[in-house]
């Protein structure tokens, strides 16, 4: 769909790119195009450029596309997420801030509209914009679509969706009429299957359907380009994709288990006190990660479109491509499955591949610690010697450019779960977690009960983990995979828990100094109006009902206090 401000973007193009300026205080020319590509679910292990090869087909390379970029660009080693799931993890990459800044870290909150996105800010230098995303949790109701002249979800069309919705919608309700249960709620379960449509989705080739005619249309024209591509997501579908797809990369495996809605299955994981319990035997883990593999295979092939479709138009050499991911996934390397429960390295630790033609080091390996919120003021300094407004992180072109005296980056990353704490309470969990070139620290905060509607700031404190100790330490030079916490005793805890406790009060700093917007406009809607549209037309909503306010209306949360000092 279009931008409410396309007709408006159009008509100032022309004035913009020949003043140089914008009412942003934009007034750098663009010297490139940007194509800024993010593979979700994908981790750094699993990746060419990263030294992966398949287990059981090793003569094939999973990702040739983005083993031919990193040999032309760079490659970040030590690329880090700040989350571990899309939301918070792409709304970092927009605004250049951490997600405890931008503060999008649940599902009932948008981007503040006082936050300037990379959009906004190529928009405001001239640059046409266009966003082709293809999940749930990039939708422009959590402030995604600020600034681009065209985005669009690469989603299921609605004709197919419909369908589909239908048929999910029948099995529950079959499955309720067998265990002797009432009727559910149409409206609910359809909420609820906003997830799982993704999980079952087939998405990259709209996605660079879309891609490739905006670049066949805005050749002539500066570009900034942003492509989501989900289908490396679980569950995993080689097969659906392209027949003997998955079979490739497992050819000689005898089982019976697919990993056809694997994230879901009984026979993988069970639970035990609240606890998750690995059950699948180790054959079969691996065929899982086999079709992993064939799905980010299948990812990379529609990368290389977009590099083929830059080579053709003449762009190649004037264009600024950038892949990354937003986060990774575990497989019971800490005792679960998936991501948004941890923040260890198989989950937050990324892919980040760039290219910047003529400027960065072709084959170059940067071994510094740098951030996904390092990413958009990145771009914006080799796009146009300029910097992203508010953001909280740093251009990495000292690192590329080995500039002497360049400070070292620490990285932070959170996860928040939302949970009951009485009638009409909820209490906030988060898990922080602090990085340098060697050492990690994770530490556990809680808030207080805090009411939907409450208009005060939810205050953190830091609580114990299980065993009463204060941190989680590790020493990723001697433990990479972050297995054996480090005892306080050790020499080195000390002084990781106080460079934690700078890096906390440094952005503390940054946090407070945010401007912020009324609470009332970082509320999004319940649904979006197209999944409203959806509703009304298989007969679940009435025409007349308009789009539903927030599920919940979750105060801001005050920044995470102090780390506790080791005596």
């Amino acid at each position: 769909m279009q931008s409410p401000r396309f007709l408006l973007a159009l008509a100032s193009l022309l004035g913009i790119a020949a003043c140089g300026g914008s009412e942003n205080g934009t007034d750098s020319a663009p010297r490139y195009n940007v194509v800024l590509i993010s593979m979700d679910s994908v981790r750094q292990d699993r990746v060419g450029p990263y030294g992966h090869r398949p287990e059981f087909a090793p003569e094939i390379a999973v990702t040739p596309h983005l083993d031919a970029l990193a040999s032309e660009g760079v490659v970040f080693d030590q690329a880090w997420a700040t989350s571990s799931w899309t939301l918070p993890s792409h709304m970092t990459m927009m605004t250049g801030l951490s997600d405890a800044a931008h503060g999008v870290v649940h599902d009932y909150v948008r981007m503040d509209p006082q936050r300037t996105t990379l959009a906004e800010h190529f928009s405001a230098a001239g640059y046409t914009t266009a966003g082709f995303f293809s999940g749930p949790y990039l939708d422009p109701k959590y402030g995604f679509g600020e600034g681009f002249d065209f985005y669009q979800s690469g989603m299921m069309p609605e004709d197919e969706r419909e369908g589909w919705i239908r048929d999910r919608i029948a099995e529950l309700e079959a499955d309720r009429r067998a265990q002797g249960l009432p009727p559910g709620n149409p409206q609910q379960d359809f909420t609820n299957m906003r997830d799982r449509l993704s999980h079952e989705d087939i998405t990259s080739p709209r996605i660079n359907e879309f891609g490739l005619n905006f670049l066949e249309a805005h050749a002539d024209q500066p570009f900034f380009l942003f492509l989501h591509y989900f289908d490396a997501h679980y569950d995993h579908i080689p097969e659906k994709m392209e027949p003997g797809l998955g079979k490739r990369f497992d050819p000689e495996y005898q089982g019976d288990f697919s990993p056809d809605r694997w994230y879901f299955n009984p026979q993988v994981r069970g639970f035990a006190n609240g606890r998750p319990q690995r059950v699948i035997g180790d054959r079969d883990l691996r065929h899982i990660l086999a079709w992993y593999d064939a799905e980010i295979h299948w990812v990379d092939r529609h990368i290389g479109q977009v590099l083929s479709k830059l080579d053709e138009l003449g762009l190649a050499e004037n264009t600024i491509v950038a892949v990354v991911s937003d986060h990774g996934d575990e497989f019971f390397e800490h005792g679960n499955i998936g991501h948004r429960t941890t923040l260890f390295p198989e989950v937050l630790k990324v892919p980040w591949v760039m290219k910047v033609p003529g400027e960065a080091r072709a084959g170059a390996r940067i071994p510094e610690v740098v951030r996904l919120y390092d990413l958009g003021p990145t771009l914006v300094d080799y796009a146009l010697g300029d910097s992203l407004p508010g953001a909280e992180g740093t251009s990495v072109r000292p690192f590329v450019d080995q500039a002497a005296g360049t400070a070292p980056f620490e990285a932070l990353g959170h996860l928040t779960n939302l949970q009951p704490a009485g009638a009409g309470l909820f209490r906030a969990q988060t898990q922080e977690v602090w990085r340098d070139g060697r050492y990690s620290l994770h530490r556990m905060l809680t808030s207080q009960p805090f009411s939907n509607g409450s208009q005060d700031k939810v205050q953190f404190s830091q609580t114990l983990f299980p065993g009463g100790v204060p941190y989680f330490a590790f020493d990723r030079q001697e433990d990479p995979l972050e297995q054996n916490p480090l005892p306080p005793s050790h020499p080195e805890f000390k002084k990781a828990v106080e460079r934690f406790q700078l890096a906390v009060t440094a952005h503390q700093q940054h946090h407070q100094s945010l401007v912020e917007s009324p609470l009332e406009a970082i509320y999004p809607k319940a649904m979006t109006e197209e999944e409203r549209q959806t509703l009304i037309d298989l007969g679940y909503m009435d025409a007349s009902t308009g789009l539903p306010d927030a599920q919940l209306r979750i105060p801001r949360f005050a920044p995470y206090p102090t780390p506790r000092q080791i005596k």
